[in-house]
């Protein structure tokens, strides 16, 4: 007992050991490019899995249509205990008793009955445009998918491009803030000295409880934007996520120059894709209301045993099954339904006429999506140039008047609108290479 009570320990120890292992595992952090944020999302992607659900669907649905014009087999079996036989009235002339009537019952106490029917579709048009209508629903199908994958590596990028910069915001509050809190210990040293004014200190002091607020109002947004980026990566809440590309090396990668030489290609977009598989669908299913115009033709087999029984002994060998079959060919002809074909016809007409229309405006739309997605690109870029410029200005500015200051040469007043000015051009720059890549991202999914 005491061996058994000591391997029950070891064992207990060993799995909470290993549980704690493996809790320690999935909490280690995950580096993650841009490439690989978008491959994971593209895999665990809420929309993108449901979408492979509604593939599966459509592959079924298929196999189900086209199973209902392939061999159709059913069998019956059937049981019947005559408690009552009914009683039929017989003219007695029959029976040599005229001007009677006898009462005869008819059949036996048991029965039993066994059938097989086997049906064939031989021709239907409904039937061959269903087949061709669920095939390009598949399709769809698998480019719906196709749009969810774009829709959410674009949404993974986006939300990849706040992260990095929030925590470029953050870490220039923090320089900042560095740089400040120095001169606010060095200005209550000289303040206690008597070579300042309390003004000044003060002053600095604001300084540095702006930063610490704006500081700790940024951070709550990196959460707010790593947890977003978690949600779209599949990934929990919790989980440590470090980003592996800084924000000027994802614009280099990206390449927004070239992107804006690209010509646009309509029809590798994939919502023109999208719309010219819902135009073949309308035109199928045009062509399956005209297909009801059109006669069907179908072939039966039928096949059935029955035995009857004033004793229960179906089991018995001597006893006879009379057996009974036939086959045959049925052809519908549909002749008049008093206008509701040719309506159903017209309106399949007008969808078709629709999705035309729909179609056209579509393309003029992406079109001008692009034109202006590039413009604005362009645009961004020539921002990005100028605040990349001003920022590195505005740092030499704002380091130059610190000394000033901690010389005596300029005021806390000159420190302070410095202050704004560096950070002002640092939240620019900032906006302006969020603004570039993201309109590069937008622009990429579009071809």
């Amino acid at each position: 007992m005491k061996r058994t009570a000591i391997f029950s320990i070891i064992f207990a120890l060993l799995t909470a050991f290993s549980l704690m292992s493996q809790h320690t595992l999935a909490q280690q952090p995950i580096s993650l490019s841009l490439k690989q944020a978008q491959e994971i999302a593209a895999e665990n992607a809420y929309n993108v899995r449901l979408a492979e659900t509604d593939i599966e669907t459509a592959r079924q649905q298929v196999k189900e249509l086209t199973a209902t014009g392939l061999p159709q087999v059913n069998g019956s079996i059937g049981y019947n205990d005559n408690i009552g036989l009914p009683v039929q009235l017989v003219p007695g002339d029959f029976f040599g008793q005229p001007g009677q009537d006898i009462e005869v019952q008819f059949g036996t106490k048991y029965s039993a009955n066994a059938g097989l029917s086997v049906n064939q579709l031989l021709f239907s048009g409904s039937y061959l445009v269903g087949l061709q209508a669920a095939n390009a629903f598949l399709e769809k199908s698998r480019e719906d998918k196709a749009k969810s994958v774009i829709d959410i590596r674009k949404t993974v990028a986006e939300a990849y491009f706040l992260v990095l910069a929030t925590e470029e915001g953050i870490s220039i509050i923090d320089s900042s803030l560095d740089i400040t809190r120095k001169l606010a210990e060095e200005t209550r040293i000289t303040y206690e000295n008597g070579m300042v004014e309390e003004t000044d200190f003060d002053q600095l002091n604001l300084m540095v409880s702006n930063l610490e607020v704006s500081k700790s109002n940024s951070l709550n947004m990196l959460k707010i934007a790593r947890s977003y980026l978690n949600f779209h990566l599949g990934y929990p809440e919790n989980t440590e996520v470090i980003l592996t590309q800084d924000i000027a090396s994802l614009i280099e990668e990206l390449k927004p120059l070239a992107l804006i030489e690209e010509n646009f290609d309509l029809f590798s977009n994939i919502d023109y894709r999208i719309m010219k598989r819902q135009q073949e669908l309308a035109a199928l299913q045009l062509k399956q209301q005209k297909s009801l115009y059109l006669p069907s033709l179908s072939a039966f087999l039928n096949y059935q045993t029955q035995a009857q029984r004033a004793n229960w002994d179906f089991f018995d060998s001597k006893g006879k099954w009379y057996s009974s079959s036939v086959w045959g060919v049925n052809m519908s002809i549909p002749i008049f339904s008093s206008g509701e074909r040719r309506a159903k016809v017209n309106q399949s007409r007008a969808q078709v006429e629709k999705t035309i229309i729909a179609g056209e405006q579509l393309e003029r739309g992406l079109k001008i999506q692009y034109k202006t997605t590039a413009d604005e690109l362009k645009d961004a870029l020539l921002t990005y140039g100028t605040s990349n410029q001003n920022k590195e200005l505005s740092e030499k500015i704002f380091r130059r008047t610190g000394i000033k200051y901690q010389e005596g040469i300029s005021g806390s007043l000159d420190l302070l609108n410095t202050q704004r000015q560096y950070l002002d051009s640092q939240s620019q720059y900032i906006n302006a290479a969020l603004n570039v890549l993201n309109k590069s991202i937008a622009l990429q999914s579009m071809n």
